[in-house]
């Protein structure tokens, strides 16, 4: 189920954020929704410098989105770098 939060970024994370009521799933949800977000910014920045870069980010971050998808899909839990302890300490909130 966690796989599926990677469908349609950002959108299919946000949905698996509000909805799930499993902390490992919600966890991903807001992996994908940061993921999704963080994507477009960094083409946008890959533009600026040159069109060699965006091809490069683009490609390096479809990489990363299939790897962390897989991962997920086969039940590990792949946490981008620097993101695991914010998403624990966001992604499951008192009171859920």
């Amino acid at each position: 189920m966690a796989a599926l939060a990677y469908l349609l970024l950002p959108i299919s994370g946000g949905i698996a954020y509000f909805a799930a009521d499993s902390p490992r799933v919600r966890l991903h949800g807001l992996q994908a929704a940061l993921l999704g977000a963080l994507w477009p910014a960094a083409l946008y920045a890959g533009t600026r410098v040159s069109p060699g870069v965006t091809q490069a980010v683009f490609v390096v971050m479809g990489v990363i989105w299939i790897v962390v998808t897989a991962s997920a899909a086969v039940g590990k839990d792949l946490w981008l770098p620097g993101l695991g302890r914010l998403l624990d300490r966001v992604g499951d909130p008192p009171g859920r």
